[in-house]
């Protein structure tokens, strides 16, 4: 039997008898609320609709539903059992049972979910994975996927095998002293394999690791990919590199919808160029704001340390695209880069520091309000002695903006020096213009601390000079050659 809770007689007769607590684990009150504190931090609202994989008699679900919008908790379990005990027990003593209709529990033992496609912003699968074989764990990533919204996050907690580790010895989890096997229950798991149980299937692994539970199991979190971009005109993503060069900027070919595709891999390079001369290493945490279909993070990736690679962009299958055609699966799960696709110009999702924030071509394209929200957000998570390097389209005179101008794009904002010293000045940041060559904009740097800025001397070397390529012949002559 691949685990006892798939013994639905024992666990029947357990509940009988008024153990439906203890059969599903021991300290109830404490994951129950570890469960709920979680999710919360995670971004979980009333008005979210949620699913419990695995909800057992409703020891999380007695904090979802009391926090929750009425009926927008559900649960599965395989033990119907259990389901009657939380409903009929803890949502009764409890005095919630107003706030979820019975029949959004559903017993299944093979993760058939009967509501709509679309429904659920969040899930989580709570001591699930511990007691499942990888195939199991399959099905119910493949089941559970079209029944998220695009963006929606499933959580999982699993028993982790580090890498390298000899995955056929039993390990044992501290705290709790828990005992872990890779054949029998309960299971053991490394990162590499819960990703290589969702190749092919639209989901994004995101590796969080501890989140304090008592018996050292450890978190992932699966984010649903959208299917599909919105198709402006006729669909150019299956082109090849060489048939994309063709394509205009602005085109739904991941190389062509971030700008010129024949400068895809220039773009990728200066980046790279400008942090290294800048001082970026290995053990730095990076954010890539904006980051497109990662032609800096094809670089980044695997020169940064595991983890220290963080990017946001709201257009997700420009990553799905870049990581398919320009990094590989397996490079995402060595290097475990985390990525966003918040949209509100919030860089705090992460809830960490960081040593360098990249944003190419995004100011070029963001109103005042949004300029400011940007540099504002920038200082809330850079590092002290960290850096913030962006591009900007340089006026000379201030042009007058409307006042509903945010997000512009294809289109374009032009600002002045002085203009964007000021937004720096409002978010407490200090900046200055350096003379790194771009073919269209100009580049800032900013920092919490004005040491930190390159000084006057420092600035002949920050060129972004490319030799011996006529396509980039501005970049010598604007520096007298």
């Amino acid at each position: 039997m691949e685990s006892s809770y798939f013994d639905l007689n024992r666990n029947r007769e357990g509940v009988n008898a008024g153990l439906h607590r203890q059969l599903i684990g021991d300290q109830w009150d404490a994951i129950g609320a570890l469960q709920f504190d979680f999710l919360k931090s995670e971004g979980l609202k009333p008005e979210h609709k949620l699913i419990d994989i695995g909800c057992g008699s409703l020891r999380g679900g007695v904090h979802f539903i009391d926090y929750l919008e009425p009926g927008n908790y559900y649960g599965s379990d395989m033990n119907r059992a259990f389901l009657d005990a939380g409903y009929e027990i803890e949502l009764a003593e409890a005095g919630i049972q107003d706030k979820m209709p019975r029949e959004n529990l559903t017993c299944t033992d093979t993760f058939e979910l009967p509501w709509p496609d679309g429904t659920f912003d969040y899930a989580i699968a709570q001591s699930v994975f511990t007691h499942l074989t990888l195939n199991r764990i399959r099905q119910c990533l493949t089941r559970t996927f079209p029944k998220m919204k695009a963006g929606g996050v499933f959580y999982a907690t699993f028993f982790e095998l580090p890498e390298g580790a000899p995955s056929d010895e039993p390990r044992r989890h501290e705290p709790g002293g828990k005992i872990s096997y890779d054949v029998q229950d309960p299971y053991h798991y490394s990162v590499r394999d819960l990703s290589f149980a969702i190749r092919g299937l639209p989901w994004r692994l995101r590796y969080i690791g501890n989140w304090n539970h008592p018996r050292a199991q450890r978190i992932v979190a699966f984010e649903r990919l959208e299917n599909s971009p919105a198709i402006v005109g006729e669909d150019k993503r299956s082109l090849t590199i060489d048939e994309a060069k063709a394509l205009d900027a602005g085109r739904n070919h991941y190389r062509a919808y971030v700008g010129p595709p024949n400068r895809f891999d220039f773009m990728s390079a200066t980046q790279f160029s400008l942090m290294f001369q800048c001082g970026l290493r290995e053990h730095h945490h990076v954010l890539d704001f904006g980051a497109g279909s990662l032609r800096l993070g094809r670089l980044l990736i695997p020169y940064l340390r595991p983890g220290r690679y963080h990017a946001i962009e709201p257009n997700t299958w420009l990553i799905d695209d870049a990581v398919r055609n320009e990094l590989g699966q397996d490079a995402i799960d060595l290097k475990q880069p985390i990525f966003s696709s918040d949209a509100s110009f919030d860089c705090t999702v992460f809830g960490c520091k960081f040593d360098f924030i990249m944003a190419q071509s995004i100011v070029t394209h963001c109103g005042p309000a949004l300029f400011q929200r940007l540099m504002t957000s920038f200082a809330d998570v850079l590092q002290e002695d960290g850096l913030a390097l962006f591009s900007y389209w340089n006026a000379a005179e201030p042009h007058v903006h409307a006042e509903s101008e945010e997000w512009v794009y294809p289109g374009s904002v032009r600002y002045t020096e002085d203009e964007v010293h000021a937004f720096l000045s409002v978010a407490g940041l200090t900046g200055k213009a350096i003379p790194w060559y771009h073919p269209g904009a100009s580049w800032f740097v900013a920092s919490r601390d004005a040491g930190r800025l390159p000084s006057t001397a420092e600035l002949q070397f920050l060129t972004g000079a490319v030799l011996h390529d006529p396509q980039f012949a501005a970049s010598r002559v604007a520096r007298g050659e």
